[in-house]
């Protein structure tokens, strides 16, 4: 495919964002590589089997949490690899639209500060119980060593949401996490996520293990985090998974030190994986690694059968694989987290935890109420 390069510098990256309102279209900021891409008007879905990478500029990759759907809020969005007609990248360097049709004009905009007005559907602790306490009997029965649970939390706006001004929000509140949104028709998933499931660069791979978590407002926080029993061994779950699910396709596997990840809200435990290989695509890897006992739970046939069965809403993308591949198949794949998908005047937040024998099920529903703040403070 023939894409033709014209130089352009815009004020602010989401113009280009705003001036194709009636396409499908992604945005995406790295924030290790200073990067914005943002992919305007489906071109096509790849076929993994026939079609190149290097006939593309970039390609959006997402993959839903479960293998199948159930109900309409997430039908028919994600789980698709797709190229765009027009794109728009800006680095440390450069500041360029790429395209394979018509070029657009593409006028300067001014992103106004709005504050959104929401009702929130009454959320039930009594049902957080219920859902905790089948995670306890899981345990005791011997099933699971760890269950990630998640929260939806639904919101009505008295006004349309104005995505420019929230996706904004995003970038100044969150400049440690990867940004991104991605539009189909009238829905659009949105989110600042601290987590890489997989990076490939050439036979290099790098994965996160996230896992463990203290709010900032405790006294402390980031030195009792790096301490604390229940959270260590939460951490050391995920890290131990990863760390063999990597083994099984690369031949070695570099294991960094846990150290503390600080975002806005809370501070997390990290630990850096590495490994290598030549053999298999980022999207290979994203299917081998996905999901890590952050996001599902260990072992994590078990504990997927059991979300499966008791969590009462449909994850979509939430918690599930996204990301952006370039023309040599380089690129990042990060989860779906700290997220929430709008449709129309309606707002979904998510907010997931992760759960062993020793945990609570206060601390763990206010922990979930941390980690929406990151969705509720764009708005």
């Amino acid at each position: 495919m023939n894409y033709i390069k014209i130089n352009l510098i815009l004020n602010n990256p989401l113009a280009f964002w705003a001036s194709f309102s009636e396409s499908e279209r992604f945005f995406w900021f790295d924030p290790q590589k200073e990067t914005f891409v943002i992919g305007c008007e489906r071109l096509k879905a790849i076929d993994l089997e026939h079609d190149k990478f290097s006939d593309y500029p970039y390609l959006f990759h997402s993959q839903t949490f479960f293998d199948d759907i159930k109900g309409e809020l997430w039908k028919n969005f994600g789980g698709e690899t797709i190229a765009f007609k027009h794109y728009f990248v800006v680095n440390k360097e450069n500041s360029y639209y790429l395209t394979c049709d018509s070029p657009r004009e593409i006028p300067e905009i001014t992103i106004p500060k709005f504050k959104h007005q929401l009702t929130e559907k009454a959320s039930d602790f009594s049902a957080w119980q219920e859902f905790f306490y089948a995670i306890q009997k899981n345990f005791a029965d011997g099933k699971s060593r760890k269950i990630v649970a998640s929260r939806e939390l639904e919101f009505t706006s008295q006004t349309s949401f104005e995505l420019e001004s929230i996706i904004q929000n995003l970038l100044d509140n969150n400049p440690n996490a990867f940004i991104f949104a991605y539009q189909k028709g009238k829905r659009i998933f949105l989110g600042a996520s601290p987590e890489i499931l997989v990076q490939k660069e050439n036979d290099q791979l790098l994965s996160y293990a996230l896992a463990g978590t203290f709010p900032k407002t405790m006294e402390n926080a980031g030195q009792k985090l790096l301490t604390d029993p229940k959270n260590l061994l939460e951490h050391d779950i995920v890290v131990q998974k990863i760390k063999r699910n990597l083994l099984e396709k690369a031949e070695t596997v570099k294991v960094g030190t846990t150290e503390l990840m600080e975002l806005k809200n809370v501070y997390h435990l990290r630990t850096i994986l590495s490994a290598k290989n030549s053999e298999l695509s980022l999207i290979d890897w994203t299917k081998q690694l996905h999901p890590t006992p952050a996001l599902g739970g260990e072992p994590r046939h078990e504990a997927l059968e059991f979300l499966r069965k008791y969590e009462n809403h449909e994850r979509g993308l939430y918690a599930a694989p996204l990301g952006l591949i370039d023309s040599k198949g380089n690129g990042t794949m990060i989860v779906g987290i700290r997220s929430a998908l709008i449709v129309e005047k309606k707002l979904y937040a998510y907010a997931g935890c992760g759960i062993i024998p020793s945990s609570d099920a206060l601390e763990e529903f206010r922990e979930t109420k941390v980690k929406l703040k990151t969705i509720l403070e764009a708005l």
